[in-house]
């Protein structure tokens, strides 16, 4: 019987002139929100600092949440860099997203430009509560699997 918790906590801020972001880090989720535009600099940043907060999970499974509702989009770059981070991010144990945003033409900008998310197991919701709720019983379930 095995059961991966990880009772470890930690945010990022960076606030600069390629759009701002805020990861943080409490049990098996990955938040990140996301606001204002970005180009490549700034998406770079972000997918440093995600890629290190994933890593620090050592093959445990986790969740990411991603706050896009202050998102303004991105240069071709920015999803670039995106399909790149997914491709990785596919490579690893995540085993549910939870993307929250509600503009219909980003959506359809992110799933045309972003193929690599093909494969993952992503619920697209309209605000914070219901996304956490979501991935809350998603773990559950994966730890349950695990015992």
């Amino acid at each position: 019987m095995m059961k991966f918790i990880f009772n470890f906590a930690w945010k990022i801020k960076l606030h600069a002139m390629h759009g701002e972001f805020d990861i943080e880090v409490n049990g098996s989720i990955i938040k990140l929100v996301l606001r204002g535009a970005f180009n490549d600099i700034g998406a770079k940043a972000v997918v440093v600092e995600l890629k290190n907060s994933v890593l620090a999970y050592e093959q445990a499974p986790f969740t990411i949440m991603m706050n896009l509702l202050a998102f303004d989009g991105g240069t071709p770059e920015v999803f670039a860099e995106s399909d790149n981070f997914n491709a990785w991010l596919n490579n690893t144990n995540m085993v549910a997203k939870a993307l929250i945003f509600t503009s219909p033409a980003l959506i359809a900008i992110e799933r045309t430009l972003v193929k690599s998310k093909a494969q993952q197991n992503i619920q697209y919701f309209d605000n914070e509560a219901d996304a956490q709720l979501w991935l809350n019983e998603y773990i559950d379930e994966v730890h349950n699997k695990l015992a």
